[in-house]
């Protein structure tokens, strides 16, 4: 296996480390809730804290990671997330609780813009959706070992040795990537054939490198990527933060058997994940342009997410969790296809910049629907609602791509664009 893959899945650890840290909390919300005496508004608020930091995190993660690159800034970003649910053990107010949540989030929000950084610094165009498939599969690792492991610590001996454990994980990763990983002009253990593939694919790519970050608003690729994540990452927010609640409450299951039955739902979005990378690069080798390409996995994928909303009227638990299952595996085709068009558009020096703009409109998307989440659970008792919309949603975030012009070519400079006008 080449140095390049190895790459990738130093990164999928370091995503599952992540949700795993950002899991611990949702798993752990029934018995957290009993000892503060918490509703589900006030759950909603506490996890809201985390999207509201890892939302515009993202914004500032995404320059700084282009500023002080990839090796460093990811440094950063898992040592704040690790001390952050470290220090939620020790926590004795409900805005303790919240505090962490936040610095959660802040520190997470390095993860994804870095991750894909590293990936169009390490993987030629088609085979980025792979790599990128790769990393983001550790997403659902993370959340498919979390369910059980959370839910067995808490079972035995209580949520605060939960967050003790999950939190030590990001340090022992840290160690591993600070004395392995280089960018490929400095790594010592890139052979010769893979420094030449890399610098064939660097060599191939038109890098604008006159554009600036603040350039980056002025491009419709932007705002469209952006819009539709928010329409669409709701249904990631509400399975990694409501989910095993929803199945407590709602399903009847008690907290050791939602720490397994989670695993099925996690598992299939960890097949969408590399589903949706393999066929993408599949259907490139083929002879498709690689903007086609991710189109059809994105209309495929928005199909299998409708299944969300017939999950939420269903009367049987076991139907209920084969259509979330359903949406989760296309939720992972749809994401590990878009998470790398910052690498197909921008320049290099701008691909975390890119993300972590559109990773903006994700999070906030994420934030609505936590808090309706909360607000529709309270006070009708009923999560129907918000599953439903959830479950829609995708069509039009996938419909935006097709309907706005030029969304998936690549960025031009200033100049270029106002030769347009």
């Amino acid at each position: 296996m080449t140095l390049r893959w190895w790459i990738s899945g130093l990164l999928l650890l370091a995503t599952c480390i992540s949700y795993i840290d950002r899991q611990t909390m949702a798993v752990a919300a029934p018995a957290v809730a009993r000892e503060f005496g918490l509703s589900d508004q006030q759950i909603g608020h506490i996890l809201s804290s985390f999207l509201l930091a890892y939302a515009f995190g993202q914004l500032v993660a995404g320059r700084v990671l282009d500023w002080t690159g990839s090796r460093w800034g990811l440094s950063l970003s898992i040592a704040v997330w690790s001390l952050a649910n470290l220090c939620t053990a020790w926590v004795t107010r409900p805005w303790g609780l919240t505090f962490f949540r936040f610095l959660l989030g802040l520190g997470e929000s390095g993860n994804y813009p870095g991750g894909v950084k590293v990936i169009a610094e390490w993987f030629p165009p088609r085979e980025r959706a792979l790599g990128g498939a790769i990393f983001a599969s550790g997403a659902s690792a993370g959340a498919v070992l979390a369910a059980p492991l959370v839910a067995t610590i808490t079972h035995h001996w209580g949520w605060r040795a939960a967050f003790l454990a999950t939190g030590a994980l990001g340090f022992l990763w840290l160690a591993v990537w600070l004395v392995v990983y280089r960018t490929p002009d400095r790594h010592p253990f890139l052979s010769p054939r893979e420094r030449a593939l890399l610098s064939e694919a660097k060599l191939t790519e038109t890098e604008t490198t006159a554009l600036r970050w603040q350039d980056l608003l002025r491009h419709r690729q932007v705002w469209t990527m952006t819009l539709a994540r928010f329409l669409e990452e709701p249904l990631l927010w509400l399975s990694v933060f409501w989910l095993p609640k929803y199945l407590v409450d709602a399903r009847g299951l008690s907290l050791l058997e939602m720490g397994y039955v989670l695993m099925i739902p996690y598992l299939t979005l960890d097949a969408g994940y590399l589903l949706g990378g393999w066929l993408t690069g599949r259907w490139v080798r083929r002879g498709l342009p690689l903007a086609e390409s991710k189109q059809r996995v994105l209309w495929c994928a928005a199909a299998c997410m409708l299944g969300l909303a017939p999950a939420a009227l269903v009367s049987s638990a076991a139907a209920a969790v084969a259509g979330i299952s359903l949406a989760t595996l296309g939720h992972g085709a749809w994401f590990s296809n878009v998470m790398t068009i910052p690498a197909d558009l921008a320049p290099r020096p701008l691909v975390a910049s890119f993300y972590g703009i559109t990773a903006l409109g994700g999070s906030l998307g994420g934030i609505l629907f936590t808090e309706l989440t909360g607000f529709v659970a309270g006070r009708w008792h009923t999560y129907a609602p918000t599953l439903i919309i959830a479950g829609i949603q995708p069509l039009l975030a996938t419909l935006a791509f097709r309907l706005v012009r030029g969304s998936l070519t690549r960025l031009e400079a200033p100049a270029r664009l106002g030769a347009e006008r």
